[in-house]
């Protein structure tokens, strides 16, 4: 067996990868801003940020949750190890997508920490209260136009 896995398991690992890229994307935006939302910040996950301890900007120390992050953990067993740039991208997208949705409904706010040269999100008061209820396909997808 190889140190680091076999090709077959790095295979196996990408075509599960790319079956989840393909089941988000067939997705409504609204539900796939919920399972971004509660993906990235809600119970247990690594942005959850409960005591509000993200910080609103300035050095990495404290910063919230990336779309690049939020990509990871969006992949089966939260690695994009093995895929290429392409695979990983189309993924960044469709989360950078969701992420737009849930901005404009005011349940995260971006913010910029300088040594990262990328924005940062995390969940607002609305936002939490909005994911503690499991209502956030519903607020987010109020509007017309929203579904693709």
């Amino acid at each position: 067996m190889a140190l680091f896995g076999s090709r077959g398991d790095r295979s196996a690992e990408v075509a599960e990868l790319e079956a989840e890229i393909e089941r988000l994307d067939q997705m409504p935006l609204p539900a796939l801003a919920a399972e971004v939302m509660a993906k990235a910040f809600g119970p247990g996950a690594e942005w959850e940020d409960p005591e509000e301890e993200v910080t609103v900007g300035g050095p990495n120390v404290g910063a919230g949750a990336t779309v690049t992050g939020i990509a990871t953990e969006m992949a089966p067993g939260g690695s994009t190890k093995g895929a290429d740039d392409g695979t990983r991208l189309r993924l960044q997208r469709l989360v950078a997508e969701a992420v737009q949705v849930l901005e404009h409904a005011a349940l995260i706010r971006p913010q910029m920490h300088t040594a990262m040269n990328s924005l940062d999100y995390t969940p607002t008061r609305l936002g939490r209260t909005v994911l503690a209820t499991g209502a956030v396909a519903e607020v987010v997808g109020g509007e017309r136009g929203r579904e693709r």
